[in-house]
């Protein structure tokens, strides 16, 4: 890839990297050229570095040391050790001209992220990173520095499962996080799991099929606030109920002296209980304030030949008499898929519509808009930005858009900027002016705005 023989030095290297960057570089060369560029940049990430090259001139060898114990260790950013080498070190990851330009860079030791979140504090921005085998960490960043980690672990009583949502309180000091299994909530600020709530007796399909709030009273009470599917009390009932219909509770985060769930009361997608039409709710979205409830259902709807797609949007300020306030007809149940996404104060849906493109739904209007995405994968990703100007699409549809981000406006419905990075996005996340990346090999990148 980067034209040089099997035996050269690292100055051989970096020259070869440096002519063939001036060449590809899509500022310089176009936008055509950006994967001519990723492959390059990945060539130079393995034979720049000392100890990957060795790995890697050892694996091409074809011979293997058992004593070092497997070849991966901790990751080590390569720190250019030429001035000529600084304009060019930083571009693993980059972007075209647009509004976001890059931040600090997290090199974790993770692995593959399957979750993030973060929260603005008045000191700082908390980032925390959810992988697959139920462990986390998070990161305080103070005028763009990263400080020290905080580790996080799922109950090792529940079964062993990836993290696949996460949530902040509003000032950083809950964390929750879930999958199918078990639902969990941290000390922000020192990794202690607070509690946790088995949801193997629940049908939970998938983790957008619930969420949580975290709040922090003045008077410092810590209460969690839950949609999950219902649960009856005779669990051995048909678990259809727990597709129906919407559990939502409450939780006081660390009162030992009340019942695990309170305030509990049902929202039924379906209000006739002798009615036929069967309603699978997919997604359950709570707003950050924790006043409304957005759910998106497959329905059988008068005159459809087929299910339906319908989201609604719920006024549950009164937990005693939850109400529907709008519903949107969004199109045919097989074709709007996940991944599904949201606005912190649920005014905004996304999800796939197609495979082929990207459906903005507006709660309050009961109206949408779509975004042609092009082809979207199964490992595709979206995100939303909290004040609704942007949307965020890695496809990873093909190595042309593996680790390449789309920034659409909503205002105007176009490609704004392009972010580029070496490898596959395992997870986006939106926070007030920082656009989140994770790769797959336990980067995260922040582009701020």
């Amino acid at each position: 890839m980067l034209g040089v023989p099997a035996d050269a030095d690292s100055d051989s290297i970096k020259r070869a990297y440096r002519q063939l960057a001036r060449r590809f570089h899509p500022d310089l060369a176009g936008p055509e050229s950006a994967l001519q560029m990723k492959r390059i940049n990945r060539a130079y990430a393995v034979l720049g570095d000392p100890e990957k090259r060795e790995h890697y001139d050892t694996i091409m060898g074809g011979v293997v040391d058992l004593r070092r114990k497997g070849f991966m260790q901790a990751h080590k950013p390569h720190t250019p050790d030429n001035p000529e080498d600084v304009e060019y070190s930083g571009l693993n990851i980059f972007s075209t001209r647009g509004p976001f330009h890059a931040g600090p860079v997290i090199h974790s030791t993770l692995g593959v992220i399957s979750a993030l979140s973060s929260t603005r504090t008045v000191h700082s921005t908390i980032i925390a990173a959810g992988t697959l085998d139920g462990k986390g960490t998070s990161w305080q960043i103070r005028a763009g520095e990263v400080g020290n980690a905080c580790a996080f672990t799922n109950d090792p009583s529940f079964t062993v499962e990836s993290i696949r949502e996460l949530r902040f309180s509003p000032a950083g000091s809950l964390l929750a996080g879930w999958h199918r299994f078990g639902l969990h909530i941290w000390d922000a600020f020192s990794g202690e799991r607070l509690w946790s709530l088995p949801l193997d007796q629940r049908a939970v399909s998938a983790f957008y099929s619930l969420d949580i709030a975290l709040q922090v009273q003045p008077d410092g009470k810590r209460i969690a606030h839950l949609v999950l599917p219902h649960l009856p009390e005779d669990v051995k009932a048909p678990r259809m109920r727990g597709v129906r219909s919407t559990d939502i509770a409450s939780h006081i985060v660390g009162d030992t002296s009340v019942a695990e769930l309170l305030d509990r009361t049902v929202a039924p997608e379906e209000h006739n209980e002798n009615s036929r039409q069967f309603w699978a709710i997919r997604m359950r979205g709570l707003a950050q304030d924790a006043r409304t409830l957005i759910t998106l259902s497959c329905a059988q709807v008068a005159n459809e030949p087929e299910q339906m797609s319908i989201i609604r949007r719920w006024d549950i300020s009164n937990r005693h008499r939850p109400h529907i306030t709008s519903s949107i007809l969004v199109g045919l149940c097989a074709d709007c898929t996940p991944p599904y996404t949201m606005t912190p104060d649920a005014s905004l849906v996304a999800f796939v519509y197609k495979g082929q493109s990207i459906r903005l739904c507006n709660t309050q209007t009961g109206t949408y808009s779509e975004f042609a995405s092009g082809t979207m994968g199964s490992s595709s990703r979206i995100a939303l930005s909290p004040d609704a100007q942007w949307l965020a699409i890695a496809r990873e549809d093909s190595e042309v858009n593996e680790g390449v981000i789309d920034l659409w406006s909503i205002v105007t419905g176009q490609v704004i900027q392009k972010f580029y990075h070496p490898w596959q996005i395992s997870s986006l996340h939106f926070a007030e002016n920082h656009l989140i990346t994770a790769l797959t090999d336990g980067t995260i990148q922040l582009w701020q705005y």
